[in-house]
This record gives C-alpha cells, sequence and structure tokens, in this order.
C-alpha cells in the first residue's frame, strides 16, 4: 500500500514539473521546408489550426529567413501569435543545395535534439522545398507524412526517420539514404533515395533501387515490382513478406539469400499457372531478375564508395578489431556478391 502512494506521489511531482501546453493555443509545426540560398536559410512551415467547434484544420503556411539555423524558430516565433511548437513535426523536406552543403549541422541539430520527434520523417526534394510545403496546402492535414508513411510500409521506399538517420550518421560501418520527394504534374510523389557518404551526397537511387535497399534493409520485406522482358512480356507483382540472410565470408564473398513471398497481378497470357512448368519457370524468371538487379545496384554502390546497406556493420559483428577506415578501404572494394532469390506465390490474382 505504502509503495503505491509513493509511486502515485511520484507521478503527481512529474506531472506538476511539466510545463502545460493547450493544443488550440499553441501553433504545432506539422511539416517543415528548408532551402539554402546563398548564405541565407529560407524556411516554410505548415501547421494545423483548429477552428473551435468544429473538426475542420485550417493549414496556413509560414514563412521565415535566417541566416543560423537556430534562428528560424526565433523568426517563426516573431510572425506567430501563440508559441511555436515542433516537438510533434512529422516531416522535414530539404532542398538538395541544403542536403550537399550542411547535412553535418542537420545532424548535429537533430542529436542536440532541438527537434524531438525521432519518428519524424527528413526527405530530399530537387526542387525547392518551399513548393513542397505549398503544395501540402491544399492536400488535407499530415497528407504529407501519411504519404511518406505509405511509401515505406506498403510501397519501395526503405524506412527512414530522425532516429535512423542520426544512428546512420554517427554510426559506424554505414551510411545515411534519405527518401527524395518531388512534385511531378502539380502531384507529390516519392523519387526513389539519395545516398550519402561522409558529408558529400552522392547517388540518387530509383525507385526500383530503392526497393531493393528497403529488402536488404528493411525487416518488414513488402513492396510493388513492375518489368518487362525482351520480348515486351509485362510482369507485375507485389512483395507481401520475405526473409533474408546476409553472410560476409573471410575471402570477401558475400552471400546474400532471399526468400519472397508475393502475389502476382499481371503476367503474359500465354503462362498458364496451373502447369507446374509454368509455374517453375515464372518462379525462375522473378527470382533471376530480382538477383541480377540487385547485385547490379550492390556493384553501383561499391564503385562509388558508400555503403547504405551496412556491410561494414555487418562485418564488424564478426570481427572484434573491425576499423571502419580499413574495412572501407581494403576490404569493401573488394566483396564479391553473390544473391539468391527463392520465389513463392501466394496469390494469383490473374485470370
Amino acid at each position: 500500500m505504502k509503495s503505491c502512494i509513493l509511486a502515485l506521489f511520484c507521478c503527481l511531482l512529474l506531472g506538476g514539473c511539466s510545463q502545460e501546453r493547450i493544443v488550440n493555443r499553441i501553433n504545432i509545426i506539422q511539416s517543415m521546408g528548408v532551402d539554402l540560398e546563398g548564405d541565407t536559410y529560407k524556411i516554410s512551415a505548415s501547421f494545423p489550426n483548429y477552428i473551435k467547434a468544429t473538426r475542420e484544420q485550417d493549414v496556413s503556411p509560414m514563412t521565415a529567413e535566417s541566416k543560423v539555423t537556430y534562428g528560424i524558430f526565433t523568426t517563426l516565433t516573431s510572425q506567430s501569435s501563440q508559441p511555436i511548437e515542433s516537438g510533434q513535426m512529422r516531416t522535414l523536406v530539404i532542398s538538395e543545395k541544403f542536403a550537399r552543403e550542411t547535412i553535418s549541422e542537420l545532424a548535429n541539430i537533430i542529436n542536440r535534439e532541438s527537434i524531438k520527434s525521432s519518428n519524424a520523417h527528413i526527405v530530399i526534394t530537387r526542387q525547392k522545398a518551399s513548393q513542397i510545403i505549398s503544395e501540402t496546402v491544399k492536400t488535407p492535414p499530415f497528407y504529407l507524412s501519411e504519404l511518406i508513411d505509405n511509401n515505406m510500409y506498403h510501397g519501395n521506399i526503405p524506412v527512414a526517420n530522425y532516429h535512423s538517420f542520426v544512428n546512420q550518421y554517427y554510426g559506424a560501418g554505414q551510411d545515411v539514404y534519405l527518401p527524395v520527394i518531388n512534385i511531378d504534374h502539380g502531384k507529390l510523389h516519392m523519387d526513389g533515395v539519395a545516398i550519402y557518404g561522409g558529408n558529400e551526397l552522392k547517388l540518387w537511387l530509383t525507385q526500383q533501387e530503392g526497393l531493393y535497399l528497403k529488402i536488404l534493409r528493411d525487416k518488414s520485406l513488402t513492396g510493388e515490382y513492375d518489368f518487362k522482358t525482351s520480348s515486351k512480356d509485362m510482369y507485375s507483382f507485389v512483395i507481401m513478406h520475405g526473409n533474408k540472410k546476409l553472410s560476409i565470408a573471410q575471402n570477401g564473398n558475400t552471400s546474400i539469400s532471399l526468400e519472397i513471398y508475393i502475389a502476382l497481378r499481371e503476367i503474359p497470357e500465354r503462362i498458364n499457372i496451373q502447369n507446374s512448368q509454368d509455374l517453375y519457370e515464372l518462379k525462375k524468371l522473378i527470382g533471376e531478375k530480382l538477383s541480377s538487379e540487385m547485385k547490379a545496384m550492390l556493384i553501383r554502390l561499391q564503385k562509388n564508395k558508400v555503403d547504405p546497406v551496412g556491410f561494414g556493420e555487418q562485418y564488424s559483428w564478426h570481427h572484434r578489431n573491425f576499423n571502419e577506415k580499413d574495412f572501407y578501404e581494403r576490404i569493401y572494394p573488394h566483396l564479391n556478391f553473390e544473391v539468391q532469390t527463392k520465389i513463392i506465390i501466394l496469390h494469383s490474382g490473374v485470370g
């Protein structure tokens, strides 16, 4: 009984120490865009303005400029009739120029918890970040963050957020990757993945290559895959789930074994999956296509001296005296990749 009273007392003390924030008396930033023009940071922020006695939200953008990154919050506050809160911000959109020149400063700011939500997303745009934020004004509240979530958990974009960004930037044996978002024909769409090597933005992966990275990095294997053969036959399927195993031998042979469970969407009419030979050939074709293209991507990453997959981290788990610099200078350039993919068809939603 005494322990229960003590626990309740502690809770009351902790509650009394917190600063009260009432949702309709603060401006909660839901997304922010950062552009860099010269030495000036240009900020665009959107936040829901809750209308009393209704469920509607009036999302209004706010813009500001500053010579220093921390100055953006001071500038935003000077324009706001209510306190600015960034702790629940869901999305940070950064322009390509900002991404190339100030990524180390961004990592430092996040690491110091200036922006607190570890589940918030960071995305890069090859257009202006202000354009992306302006476009969200035309969409329902939180559309941007939900678009990113959907593509990460059901589409071809690997999961990435503040937490993974800091872990990749400061951790050993892996490089940073960030999703890319652009506007095409007036619509927001995810547009692949950007890859860093240290502080340098080095590569842009396509949507399809983003899927390969997702398969190698994420715990849950999901996504969508479409391809045509040389005979212009069209194949389309959804990856439901799967398993993977990665190992690096002492001689540099790197084995990646995948077991992918799929649901068919489209195959050529001449293929009869009720026929065991056709079914075997179909699974073999899809498995070989995935394996060969994934290997090609890995070689491309290797040649550009970037490691978003985290082979260095994998190698360090089995080598007590792991040295990151030594691994990327002597071992990583000579890894020989071997990818094997086994396909299991769960559903065949084709006539």
